[in-house]
């Protein structure tokens, strides 16, 4: 059964539309005649598979083709490769970013607002104008530090990070714009969320806007430039199936069955001769399943000839 939307593809997504489904490699004549079937496949052609066959195989040698194929005429998705692996990965990724937020509530507070320093290093700050206001003195503000555009133009911030686990509202915000000097940008760095009146006010026409950077973010950013984290690389090696599937090809094309030998016509009957007991005997051949005529006399074998002379 399709829906409207999945009526009318071009060859490459009825493809991959079948071969999600399928979850396993197949033909190429398979995967038309499902998509026909189906009625997904918009194609005017007399010989819809060819164009499939076709497509798919150039498709292929593109770097970023949704395709990978397995042997001559097979094809299967280039993620069902590695989704295994892929699955492993995110899950460990995971599993680090949940760790990451835990420790970040965890940690002493004047520690946090020294990470928070670390990051703005790395986001781009210059070193030396970075400072951390005295702690539970700060009037709203954590670290004051000067942003190099680029090397194009310095801006003046001033940033509060805020560990907190319920969301940041608006008044935190003016807070923290009353706290900025002339010419000074606010930032406010959080655990947890904004609410909708804080990311309102934060954008607030005809006053100096506030940068917010929530929780899922800072995670992103700590990440991105590696502070409190580190990151593994590791070779993984697969089996290149399409290399494999050419050398089974080019073995089965060396395998020559008895029934593929042809064979030479024989006019029959054939004369045979054989010597026994000192004497020669002469006899005619007169088939391939071995009936020999001798003496006049017709027998099955050659052997019956001679046993019995």
């Amino acid at each position: 059964m399709t829906t409207s939307g999945d009526a009318n593809m071009n060859f490459l997504d009825a493809a991959y539309k079948i071969l999600s489904q399928a979850k396993q490699p197949l033909h190429y004549t398979e995967i038309t005649l499902r998509a026909l079937k189906v009625g997904i496949l918009d194609t005017k052609g007399q010989t819809p598979d060819a164009s499939m066959g076709s497509r798919l195989y150039v498709d292929t040698k593109r770097p970023n083709s949704r395709f990978r194929r397995v042997s001559r005429g097979v094809f299967t998705l280039a993620e069902a490769a590695s989704s295994d692996i892929s699955q492993r990965i995110a899950t460990i990724n995971r599993q680090t970013r949940n760790t990451l937020r835990k420790r970040l509530m965890e940690m002493p507070p004047e520690r946090f607002e020294g990470l928070i320093a670390e990051l703005l290093l790395a986001l781009g700050f210059e070193e030396d104008t970075i400072e951390i206001t005295p702690f539970g003195n700060d009037g709203g503000v954590d670290v004051r530090g000067v942003l190099n555009a680029a090397g194009i133009s310095e801006i003046n911030a001033a940033v509060q990070a805020k560990r907190w686990k319920h969301n940041v509202q608006a008044p935190v915000v003016q807070a923290l714009r009353g706290s900025l000097v002339v010419h000074e940008q606010g930032i406010i760095i959080t655990t947890s969320e904004f609410s909708k009146g804080a990311e309102t006010e934060a954008q607030a026409s005809g006053k100096v806007r506030i940068s917010l950077i929530d929780g899922e973010k800072l995670l992103d950013l700590l990440i991105e430039h590696r502070i409190g984290v580190t990151a593994e690389q590791h070779t993984v090696y697969s089996l290149d199936e399409e290399w494999w599937g050419d050398v089974a090809e080019e073995t089965d094309a060396l395998v020559v069955t008895a029934k593929q030998i042809p064979r030479p016509k024989v006019n029959y009957p054939i004369l045979i001769t054989a010597t026994a007991h000192g004497q020669t005997f002469e006899a005619e051949l007169l088939d391939e399943r071995g009936h020999v005529k001798f003496n006049g006399t017709l027998y099955r074998s050659p052997i019956l000839v001679l046993s019995r002379s």
